[in-house]
């Protein structure tokens, strides 16, 4: 079990993963294999890919109000091409669909 944890600010070490990290985490992983078939799909080869994201936060009520991604790309196409295959995968990762669109929230409590 990956272990969790939240800034010092709110009781925690600072020193692991909180939840923000693991949602910004996720849409890295969803957008990367998402691209990768992609490009498989289109017969091109992705010799490097590299992602950079970061996750802006706000308090009342504390979130991730902005998240930001930054991705260097190796394969053999022109900048327009590698601009089209990345909106493709930003366009096929359900994560990305979601943060982009948000998701009604549904809590239960079970007994």
């Amino acid at each position: 079990m990956l272990p969790l944890d939240r800034p010092e600010a709110t009781g925690g070490t600072g020193l692991g993963f909180n939840g923000g990290h693991l949602m910004l985490l996720g849409w890295g992983g969803c957008f990367k294999s998402t691209l990768l078939a992609a490009a498989e799909a289109r017969d091109i080869e992705v010799r490097g890919l590299e992602l950079s994201i970061t996750g802006e936060t706000a308090d009342s009520p504390y979130r991730v109000e902005q998240v930001s991604m930054s991705v260097t790309l190796d394969a053999d196409l022109d900048e327009d091409g590698k601009r089209r295959l990345i909106e493709i995968a930003r366009n096929g990762c359900a994560v990305s669909n979601t943060l982009q669109r948000g998701a009604e929230l549904q809590i239960s409590l079970t007994q």
